[in-house]
């Protein structure tokens, strides 16, 4: 039976979310399904993994909040580039702070999305409680809308 596994101390986290192996429903990464090219998975790299499931407990959900995290850190590390001056234009710094500002309202709205899934998976959520969440969400992420 396969299993589930992460890097990062908590899921989704942004190891998972920057290496090249796909990722499970859940946003980690399928032992099963490693790239022998990733840093992190592969068994023969000696790394410690910190966090996983067996497949078969996978609750199926995850991997767009593991993609948003990894896309607020990429944008976090174009902001960091270009303040350390490796880019001297000023337009590529409102670039990068206006990628950096939707990549981590991206990643809350779809922090809010994934509550609501993990609550409705473990059968605690009523009908349209969190129908006000999901409305915040999609207010602040219109373009990612379920």
């Amino acid at each position: 039976m396969g299993s589930h596994i992460g890097r990062s101390w908590v899921a989704p986290g942004h190891l998972e979310a920057l290496c090249p192996c796909p990722l499970a429903p859940c946003g980690y990464v399928d032992r099963d399904n490693v790239d022998p090219e990733c840093t992190q998975h592969p068994v023969n790299r000696f790394k410690t993994i910190r966090s996983g499931h067996a497949e078969a407990d996978c609750p199926g959900h995850g991997a767009a909040l593991t993609e948003a995290v990894g896309k607020t850190e990429l944008a976090h590390r174009a902001v960091i580039k270009v303040a350390a001056g490796k880019v001297v234009d000023f337009l590529d710094m409102y670039d990068a702070l206006d990628a950096y500002r939707a990549a981590v309202e991206h990643e809350a709205a779809e922090r809010i999305r994934e509550e609501t899934r993990h609550a409705k998976t473990m059968g605690v959520l009523e009908p349209d409680k969190f129908r006000p969440c999901r409305d915040a969400a999609d207010q602040i992420d219109p373009e990612m809308t379920e």
